[in-house]
């Protein structure tokens, strides 16, 4: 019976692991989707993989009269972009100069993610809080008062408060001047060539100024960095009392997307902004099926919540007609280069469903030191509905001393490079792989306790089988015999001496 048992828990498990292995292969396909600008080299056999299941997955060629309908939009200028590879799905106006109201935080942010230490103390000046009026959002820093980074960077986030941006700056630049040169040096680093800062909060001035482009490349950095997503997703903040301010300050984030019962599915960060000059402006970053898309509305104007209804509009036009396809890179040839070799990085983009991969067409430049990169763009018909460049891929520069692919290298080297694409911080948030882990922690579980009960019961046979053999056979008294124990005897004590 116990051998039935384990023969069926083993069958048991054999057959959950066969069932659950394509959703653990497509869950650690995606944690192993490589971060932006990460640099991480795939091997051939991998990227191969990818690219016919892409053929699968993108079908026949669509005809040529279909059409998608994007959103109208309140907003002045939008832009939804996809944050896994930069890619730009749908925008309105998105290079054009805009004022950003308190999406300018989001950089201020990142610097203090990049730059700052959380625990650091900061004790309020003058010049933290003297610029900042008493009619904008603030949280009544005073003279003196002493807090942490980390409560005025969270303050700042979830309560938008001008004077907590203020002090953040002063205390990672110096002065207002020297976070400002610090925030446009950070600007021109990530090629956001239509923008310039003039202070960290975002309050009104001529020649403060951004794109909606440019925003949605800030958030798409500050996303490489897991503080950004706490940070930028917090609804309710506290700061117990300090110094100088005997009360607790409650702060609850305004980012209704996110923050009320009835929120859009899968959003879980963002920003809102809103000056006189500005308008209703709105970051909002949402994810479902491993697809991270960000929407950035600017001045958003003409009925309530206008700025909530762009943002709706513009993450489910990209999330009910758009899905991740790969792109085959087997037509792009490696280039042999002074000091390695150029190698073709992996291709995801976005497409919708009436456009196959087979209409794309791959511009590869090699000529230009430095920026040696693969262009992928769609029919120019595309454009009343999606950006035409539904990608752009760096090649990877692999030094001639490293191998250009997994064949030949050690198998050490080949596990190291399959565990080092995993996203473990995505794979322990995934449902999908608590249900499976607990599953197959149970059976192995129940598997351990029935092998452990039989071996018990084996060992007591082993005994009773060698006690026979010392003591011979027990003969059993017959049938009907009265056997008679004195009482110390069935007590088992020992016998009274006369």
């Amino acid at each position: 019976m116990e051998k039935a048992a384990v023969s069926f828990l083993t069958a048991l498990i054999l057959l959950v692991s066969l069932s659950m292995q394509p959703v653990l292969a497509s869950t650690i396909q995606v944690f192993g989707e490589e971060e932006p600008g990460s640099g991480i080299d795939r091997t051939a056999s991998q990227g191969n993989d990818h690219s016919s299941n892409s053929a699968q997955k993108a079908g026949a060629p669509a005809s040529r009269g279909q059409r998608l309908q994007p959103p109208e939009l309140y907003a002045e200028a939008a832009i939804l972009m996809d944050m896994d590879t930069g890619q730009v799905i749908y925008g309105k106006n998105p290079h054009q100069r805009m004022y950003p109201a308190s999406l300018t935080k989001v950089i201020t942010c990142l610097l203090a993610i990049e730059e700052g230490n959380f625990s650091d103390k900061v004790t309020i000046t003058a010049e933290m809080i003297d610029t900042v009026p008493r009619s904008s959002t603030h949280i009544a820093l005073t003279y003196g008062e002493e807090l942490t980074l980390g409560q005025l960077v969270n303050a700042m986030m979830v309560e938008s408060a001008n004077d907590a941006a203020n002090a953040v700056a002063v205390h990672l630049g110096g002065s207002l001047p020297g976070f400002v040169e610090m925030m446009n040096r950070k600007a021109d680093e990530l090629g956001a060539d239509g923008t310039h800062f003039s202070n960290p909060n975002g309050l009104p001035e001529d020649d403060h100024y951004t794109t909606a482009y440019d925003l949605a490349l800030f958030t798409r950095e500050a996303l490489a960095h897991e503080e950004f997503r706490t940070l930028a997703g917090t609804q309710h903040y506290e700061i117990p009392p300090t110094n100088l301010q005997p009360q607790t300050r409650r702060m609850n984030n305004r980012q209704y997307m996110f923050c009320l019962n009835d929120t859009y599915p899968g959003a879980f960060a963002g920003k809102t902004g809103w000056t006189e000059e500005a308008g209703n402006t709105l970051i909002t970053i949402a994810e479902r099926d491993n697809v991270t898309l960000t929407s950035v509305v600017l001045k958003s104007n003409g009925v309530a919540d206008a700025e909530f209804i762009d943002s709706t509009n513009l993450l489910d036009y990209g999330y009910d007609n758009f899905h991740r396809v790969f792109v085959p890179k087997d037509g792009v040839e490696d280039r042999k280069v002074d000091g390695g070799t150029l190698v073709a990085q992996e291709m995801p983009v976005l497409l919708p469903d009436l456009l196959s991969v087979d209409q794309l067409n791959l511009q590869v430049n090699t000529e230009s030191p430095g920026q040696e990169a693969v262009t992928v763009l769609a029919p120019k018909s595309v454009s009343a509905f999606m950006e035409p460049q539904v990608g752009y891929f760096p090649f990877l520069l692999v030094p001639d001393d490293l191998p250009v692919s997994a064949e030949g290298s050690d198998p050490e080297s080949q596990r190291a490079a399959v565990w080092s694409h995993i996203k473990w911080e995505r794979l322990v948030r995934s449902p999908v792989a608590w249900i499976a882990g607990g599953v197959l922690f149970f059976l192995l579980a129940v598997a351990l306790l029935v092998r452990g009960i039989s071996r018990m019961r084996y060992r007591r046979r082993q005994r009773r089988m060698r006690d026979q053999r010392i003591r011979g056979p027990i003969q059993e008294p017959p049938t009907g015999t009265v056997r008679v124990y004195r009482p110390k005897e069935r007590m088992g004590g020992p016998k009274k001496r006369r």
